[in-house]
């Protein structure tokens, strides 16, 4: 009994640390370079922390969360949540269960709550979940202005990358 943990990593506290590891190496930064990283920012982690952060023997509390998304460069969700969400990928949400990462995923952002609501338990919950001056949408609305938001995007990479909307190279476009 000795060797157990009294609060041991959780769902959510295993997600973090998979995905701390997975960004740090596909970033090609060391344990070290992160943790230099974080204390340049104020919120030192040293690399030994970090090494413990990515074996699940250290949690992450949330000002670590912020500081190693910053340092990453990516979402604070993106520590959360699993990298994921094609197909059925599932995500464990802690005191949840297991439900679709893209579930997961829109619940993080604010698009959703989990579990699922309708109606008006769902506008409550979206005027609770966002904060003043935002907006809430209602479903409808929101899916209407997704589908925008996506073509635009769409559109938008077509061009950075050197194509036109149907596929066809812009004259004097690059492969980027």
């Amino acid at each position: 009994m000795a060797d157990e943990k009294k609060n041991p990593l959780g769902p959510t506290g295993d997600q973090v640390r998979r995905n701390v590891q997975r960004l740090r190496e596909a970033g090609g930064m060391t344990k070290r370079e992160l943790s230099e990283k974080v204390t340049t920012l104020g919120r030192p982690i040293p690399p030994l922390g970090v090494s413990r952060i990515e074996n699940g023997t250290r949690r992450v509390d949330a000002d670590d969360l912020v500081a190693l998304a910053v340092a990453l460069g990516v979402h604070p969700a993106a520590l959360l949540l699993p990298p994921d969400i094609t197909g059925e990928a599932p995500a464990e949400v802690t005191t949840l269960g297991t439900v679709s990462a893209r579930q997961a995923w829109e619940w993080a952002h604010g698009m959703r709550p989990l579990p699922d609501a309708a109606g008006a338990e769902w506008y409550a919950w979206r005027l609770r979940a966002l904060p003043n001056g935002w907006r809430p949408m209602s479903a409808r609305e929101y899916a209407e202005w997704s589908v925008e938001q996506s073509k635009a995007e769409h559109e938008r990479i077509l061009q950075q990358t050197g194509f036109n909307a149907d596929g066809s190279r812009i004259e004097g476009g690059t492969d980027g």
